[in-house]
């Protein structure tokens, strides 16, 4: 059985814990730590909507959206191994629930930077109906390049449904 919840904090820290490698690589590229702890309070911490998806086994995903300034959001996705097994019922959550939800809070704008070697996050993304709308060469913390994706009001971040 799979859940879509609130995001409490052990949640947030068990999936910070044991992130598959490709989102370690993708998120620790642009912080000053490869602590999950350090990831998990910032999560928390953040202003915006978050969630935590879980399976049988306890949680597997986090996902949400970070206000940056009004009216523009930055949206973010991590999960374990299991990632894969929920990310149907994350991608219908977030065209149901979050997007319209950040539209109704004033959103114009949101955005999403990707390791530029994280195929799976940008095929996910697209799905998602997310513009990938430049290309970020040497934005990591060691030069790894980037992507950035977004939505906006006008075109993408009212969802339609497929």
């Amino acid at each position: 059985m799979i859940q879509i919840t609130g995001c409490p904090p052990e949640a947030v820290m068990s999936v910070a814990t044991n992130m598959r490698e490709k989102d370690k690589e993708e998120i620790y590229a642009t912080r000053w730590t490869d602590s999950p702890i350090d990831l998990a309070e910032s999560v928390m911490r953040s202003h915006g909507p978050k969630w935590a998806v879980w399976t049988e086994a306890g949680p597997v995903a986090v996902a949400g959206a970070a206000l940056m300034w009004p009216g523009v959001w930055s949206v973010y996705a991590f999960g374990t191994d299991d990632f894969r097994r929920v990310a149907p019922y994350l991608t219908r959550h977030i065209r149901r629930v979050m997007m319209p939800g950040l539209v109704l809070a004033g959103a114009h704008r949101a955005e999403c930077r990707s390791l530029g070697t994280h195929t799976e996050a940008h095929e996910w993304l697209e799905k998602l109906n997310a513009t990938r709308e430049a290309d970020l060469p040497r934005y990591g913390r060691n030069g790894e390049d980037f992507v950035l994706f977004s939505w906006t009001k006008e075109s993408q971040l009212v969802f339609r449904r497929r």
